[in-house]
């Protein structure tokens, strides 16, 4: 057993920050909780002290995860564009960018079945999806485009969603862009400039 590194009294957020780094190096299927407190130091009992099992921490860090990608795009539509397809192309890519550096917390978040699901990851599935909405509303009202924003929502999230899938599952954008002579965030770029079709004129 390793040597204590938590400060007393915060024994369940080490117990968060630990299955963090291994999720990211690992993912999910790859540590147990009773792998996790030898990390710690600490013996396996103390870690269900705080959590009742493993799918209850993996479900705080999949919302943690929707809970990052929102604010990522936050940041997007907080910046001031000159030109809307600029605001479109950059929300796009920092969702692409979220599953391409995070691909084990990219496929807790979407990938993963749930039989029932938290409270809190509800809510920050929610919040992440109405992020999304408004950064296309506003996108719209800019281009003064009469779409339905939330149809174009899904329209958006299907274009990022599916890209990202290709690059963390397969090796296809990579070679294709490869061939291309691109790297594959150009290459995001540049299909999101052409879903924008007669809409970025």
């Amino acid at each position: 057993m390793k040597n204590s590194n938590y400060h007393h009294g915060d024994l369940k957020n080490t117990i968060l920050k630990t299955c963090h780094k291994l999720l990211k190096k690992h993912g999910s299927s790859s540590f147990t909780l009773r792998q996790v407190a030898e990390e710690i130091g600490v013996s396996h009992a103390a870690v269900y002290r705080h959590f009742k099992d493993k799918d209850e921490v993996l479900e705080i860090l999949a919302s943690t995860g929707f809970i990052k990608l929102a604010a990522n795009q936050k940041k997007i539509y907080q910046t001031r564009y000159a030109n809307p397809k600029d605001f479109f192309v950059k929300f796009g890519q920092v969702y692409i960018q979220f599953a391409i550096k995070n691909p084990n917390y990219y496929r807790l978040m979407f990938q993963t079945k749930r039989a029932k699901e938290s409270k809190v990851l509800k809510q920050s599935k929610l919040k992440s999806y109405a992020t999304l909405v408004h950064g296309c509303r506003y996108f719209l009202n800019a281009k003064n485009i009469k779409i339905n924003h939330r149809s174009y929502a899904m329209m958006a999230w299907s274009l990022v969603h599916g890209y990202s899938n290709l690059c963390i599952e397969t090796e296809f954008p990579k070679t294709e862009a490869k061939t291309l002579g691109l790297e594959i965030e150009t290459m995001a770029e540049q299909i999101l400039l052409h879903s924008l079709g007669n809409l970025s004129c």
